[in-house]
């Protein structure tokens, strides 16, 4: 497995505004971020070498490893057995069932389309956009996840990315972040981060394998993720959730949200789903906020 990175954190990130309108493709193409500039400010370590943090950091065979340990067996977990999805490209959307799949808010094509659910081992998310012809436009899904009851909600600041940085109305302790290219040549991306340290969201605490755990349709159009919720803090019952693509193009810097009601261009950051993880995952069962 690829060793986890710590990502260079930018300076000078700004907030700034979205259309909700559907851009056209054209024109998508026409204010694409250069992949290869985007990939060097974020794929970086301080150390200057993207597998100087791999020993000091957790990676997924050492998490998946700790699974088998007699104190998960002498607690078992109460997640919701849920809805298993056999992710791996190939028609990705068509696993899920009807109740899990979402028209998100913003898209850049009628066709974008967002599906969430999980099962007592996984959280799966896939999203079809437009925005993912270009490999280096990420798909971020924030989550805040409790062992109990959810705390109060209150707005802060995601991860900096291409020199945007989304606005969230809760305060997230886990980012899934995934990219249809994983790896410019300066380190892959895929990972799940978490807000600690001086700079937050530069940390990488899980690292998310292409082909294991990120999968990529061949019309690159699709991306889907499968996370164990023990990096997700092992054994959560309720979470909040946001989701988005940070598109990068002038005045629709964030599209595909879920839900529809998100905004990060907004200083409260819009809407996002609370969700308890004991329940049937269908999403009528997700409290919008």
């Amino acid at each position: 497995m690829r060793g986890i990175l710590v990502v260079a954190s930018l300076v000078g990130a700004t907030h700034a505004g979205c259309s909700t309108a559907q851009m056209n493709p054209d024109g998508v193409d026409a204010a694409r971020t250069d992949a290869a500039a985007l990939d060097a400010d974020e794929d970086v370590d301080a150390a200057g070498d993207p597998d100087a943090a791999a020993d000091a950091g957790v990676d997924g065979a050492t998490l998946d490893a700790g699974l088998d340990g007699p104190a998960v067996d002498a607690a078992p977990c109460t997640i919701s057995a849920g809805h298993p999805v056999a992710l791996d490209g190939v028609d990705d959307l068509g696993k899920y069932l009807a109740s899990q799949r979402l028209t998100p808010g913003a898209p850049l094509a009628a066709t974008d389309e967002v599906a969430l659910t999980w099962d007592a081992t996984n959280l799966y998310v896939t999203m079809r956009s437009e925005a993912f012809l270009d490999g280096a436009r990420p798909l971020h899904v924030y989550v805040e996840a409790a062992a109990a009851a959810l705390g109060t909600a209150s707005p802060v600041d995601g991860k900096e990315y291409g020199g945007h940085v989304a606005r969230l109305p809760f305060g997230p302790n886990y980012l899934i972040a995934v990219r249809r290219t994983n790896d410019f040549g300066t380190g892959g991306y895929d990972a799940v981060y978490v807000p600690a340290g001086g700079a937050p969201w530069t940390s990488a605490a899980y690292a998310l394998e292409p082909g294991a755990r990120v999968f990529a349709s061949s019309d690159d159009r699709t991306l889907s993720v499968s996370t164990p919720w023990a990096a997700l803090g092992g054994c959560p019952l309720a979470m909040r959730v946001s989701v988005h693509v940070v598109n990068g193009a002038a005045g629709n810097e964030w599209k595909d949200l879920v839900p529809a009601t998100h905004a990060p261009w907004l200083a409260a950051g819009g809407g996002y789903y609370e969700i308890d993880l004991t329940a049937d995952p269908a999403s009528s069962g997700w409290v919008l906020r």
